[in-house]
């Protein structure tokens, strides 16, 4: 296949990515136990860029220990190893002609102290159906706080090298949880209309653009939460309004929540995360990264054409195959090996750790990068699940 605009690079911000493809975030659940980066981290992350990802996106760091998802996920301190490995981090991806950006985020209501060993706050009361456990509801100072921990984090995420810094608005996250009715029942500055409701997004930018390029801040936004008093793209027009009017460099369109995730992969599944990018272009003129089960290059090629994006971003295919890219470049896409849930919804979840019993991340297919921590025994269980799920698809 001829490909017109994969592989043109494109100016996002100030910067230019070398092609158009986007390392979606991903949260591996491998980063040291006080969230500092491992060499597990380091390892995953620089493998994309070795592999001709243009744009590549560290997920998940938290802005605070109560933040985090798990023990294990990446946490921004400013402690001298947490600075150390950012910086280590940041150099090994940029070493391949990559752009590094870290995914900025607070798990909010969703979180379970049971694994980040912390108590869960939100905006208001709210349980999340698969956790059980309701959340304690910020107080004013508190909020100021965690707006200060966000500005913090974003700092030190500049000092230690990274191009972009990426807002997580999305997933039932904290921000989000602000932004959404469904969510924030507040009757006070925080809660209520939606300039109230912007106000911890507006205060955060208001302090950064102080301190930092503007232009460097990417936004992950929901399509749609699948809820009815939640948000999708046409109820955030103002939304945007207000983002683009700080200068923010781009957005990544995901949707759902915890409490919907199985609406989110019917909908990736169809199509619908491209169509919600679409809208989005019709709002901004800035960078738009469509994403969403795509499982090919070619595939991405065929949504740009479409303009269902200005780049396109991949998670799961680049977790079961890191060499997709390289792959495609040499004219070996038939070498190349797909996602099991890009196959069939629901035929595979081994990279959502939430889902294991040990709350280990990895991949079932032979290609898939492997964490050295991974124990023989486990790994040839995922590699005999791997080839029983392929016979039975090949002859369903």
């Amino acid at each position: 296949m001829k490909y017109n605009l994969v592989f043109k690079p494109i100016k996002v911000g100030k910067s230019y990515i070398k092609n158009r493809i986007v390392g979606s975030a991903v949260s591996l659940n491998h980063a040291n136990n006080d969230g500092s980066i491992s060499n597990e981290v380091i390892s995953y992350y620089s493998n994309l860029a070795k592999n001709n990802v243009g744009l590549v996106v560290v997920g998940g760091a938290s802005v605070s220990k109560e933040g985090k998802v798990t023990k294990n996920e990446i946490h921004i301190e400013n402690t001298k190893k947490h600075i150390k490995g950012l910086k280590k981090l940041s150099q090994s991806i940029k070493n391949y002609g990559a752009k590094a950006v870290l995914q900025i985020c607070h798990v909010g209501a969703q979180g379970n102290p049971k694994l980040s060993g912390h108590r869960i706050v939100g905006p208001s009361k709210y349980i999340s159906p698969d956790i059980g456990i309701e959340c304690d509801v910020l107080e004013i100072n508190e909020i100021k706080h965690i707006e200060k921990k966000y500005v913090d984090a974003i700092e030190i995420a500049e000092k230690t090298g990274f191009d972009f810094f990426e807002l997580h608005m999305a997933h039932g996250y904290l921000l989000h949880e602000f932004l959404s009715p469904f969510t924030n029942k507040r009757k006070d500055a925080y809660g209520g209309s939606e300039t109230n409701r912007f106000r911890i997004i507006r205060n955060i930018l208001e302090n950064l653009k102080k301190k930092i390029d503007i232009s460097k801040i990417g936004i992950r936004i929901s399509g749609d939460d699948y809820i009815a008093t939640g948000l999708n793209i046409s109820k955030q027009k103002n939304l945007i309004k207000l983002l683009d009017s700080y200068g923010v460099a781009y957005y990544t369109v995901t949707a759902g929540l915890y409490e919907t995730a199985k609406f989110k992969y019917i909908n990736m599944k169809n199509g619908n995360y491209w169509n919600y990018s679409e809208q989005l272009k019709k709002l901004t003129k800035k960078t738009v990264i469509t994403q969403g089960g795509i499982s090919s290059i070619s595939e991405g090629e065929k949504l740009l054409l479409k303009k269902k994006g200005d780049l396109f971003g991949m998670a799961q295919a680049l977790i079961a195959d890191p060499e997709i890219v390289t792959k495609t470049i040499n004219n070996n896409e038939n070498l190349v090996y797909e996602c099991l849930a890009h196959v069939k919804v629901g035929s595979c979840h081994r990279c959502r750790y939430l889902k294991q019993k040990d709350y280990s991340f990895s991949c079932v297919t032979p290609t898939s990068w492997q964490p050295k921590l991974l124990n023989s025994k486990s790994r040839t269980k995922d590699l005999n699940f791997w080839k029983k799920t392929i016979e039975k698809l090949k002859n369903s």
